[in-house]
């Protein structure tokens, strides 16, 4: 049995997956000179709270997804305002005191290879190369925030690829359970969590990490 549950709510799903689709599918030029910006990563917190299952599983319940609409997008990087985790971080403090911040979350855009820079030939060469996991820089910004005194615990990564056509494929768990891969459209998406706890912010195993996603019909077991 998994050591620990993450469970994503309803609005936290909504929120995660329809930020990575934004950023991913509209053009974000600023104005119309501009070259088209598209296939960009999006960024924001989670909060919600922790608990113990009754088998004394670690659970950590993603109640809220935010989005952060100053963070600086490319198609390979997003980088956050300090500023912006601080002033969040003080609005739920006041208005929902029974949340804390668990972690955040980012996107991963892939295209295929004559689409954008981030170019997939296909959604196996993706997972091959594991390219819906954290990435070395993904890690370090989850130290960092760690050593500035953030209780970062969770960390939730959406994974996108586009194809030309869509394709009937069950959404099912992969790396153990603490991956989610769906369908949408003619998109496959990869919904990847990794948890970090004790005192030493020691993370994780996947084997040790069960995804809970209702909306995709996967419950705790």
């Amino acid at each position: 049995m998994s050591e620990c549950l993450v469970s994503i709510s309803d609005q936290a799903f909504f929120t995660i997956v329809t930020a990575a689709l934004e950023a991913y599918k509209i053009d974000h030029a600023d104005s119309e000179s501009e070259e088209p910006k598209q296939y960009l990563e999006t960024f924001g917190n989670l909060w919600g709270y922790y608990s113990q299952s009754g088998f004394g599983e670690d659970v950590f319940r993603v109640v809220m997804a935010d989005v952060s609409t100053s963070a600086e997008r490319g198609q390979d990087f997003v980088i956050d305002k300090e500023e912006c985790y601080e002033a969040k971080k003080d609005f739920v403090s006041v208005y929902y005191p029974e949340l804390s911040f668990l972690g955040d979350y980012h996107s991963h855009p892939y295209t295929t290879p004559t689409t954008s820079e981030n170019g997939a030939k296909t959604e196996l060469d993706l997972e091959r190369n594991e390219l819906y996991r954290f990435s070395n820089t993904d890690f370090r910004s989850v130290k960092y925030q760690q050593q500035a005194g953030r209780n970062y615990r969770v960390g939730i990564v959406a994974t996108v690829y586009e194809r030309d056509e869509g394709i009937s494929r069950p959404s099912k768990h992969i790396d153990e359970a603490s991956c989610i891969r769906f369908q949408y459209n003619n998109m496959t998406i990869w919904l990847k969590a990794y948890v970090w706890a004790g005192e030493d912010y020691r993370r994780k195993a996947d084997k040790m990490v069960h995804l809970v996603c209702p909306n995709l019909g996967f419950n705790a077991c």
